[in-house]
This record gives C-alpha cells, structure tokens and sequence, in this order.
C-alpha cells in the first residue's frame, strides 16, 4: 500500500509542472497573430507554419531573391 501511494504521489508531484508550462503557452500564443510569410526586401519569398522552415528561409533570403 505504501508503495502505491508512494507512486501515485511521484506521479502527480511530476505531472503537475508538465500541465503549469502546457496551458501558460497556450495563453501567450492566444493573443497573437501569427505571419507565416517570409519576406526579403518587399519580396514573398515563401509561406510556411514551420518555423524551422522560415528560419532557413530568412536564412537563405538573398539566394531565394536572386541576390546569391
């Protein structure tokens, strides 16, 4: 029996913060109006949700505008 509670309480101490920083993100990311669009110099160089995939964009925006 000791162990059980012993579990149940490791369980819900570690959960608990796990659920805290979940529903804190949701809420900043609420309030914003988030830009898909890459832009270079007034030029759409592309539209993506991946922002790994806007980060190369914005990283190779010269190349992608014809500016090697």
């Amino acid at each position: 029996m000791k162990t059980l509670i012993t579990v149940l309480t490791l369980s819900i101490v570690t959960a608990t913060p796990m659920l805290a920083q979940a529903a804190s993100r949701h809420v900043q990311h609420s309030g914003q109006q988030l830009s898909n669009n890459v832009t270079f110099e007034g030029r759409n160089i592309g539209t993506d949700p991946d922002p790994n995939v806007r980060f190369d964009l914005n990283r190779n925006a010269g190349y992608y505008a014809g500016q090697d």
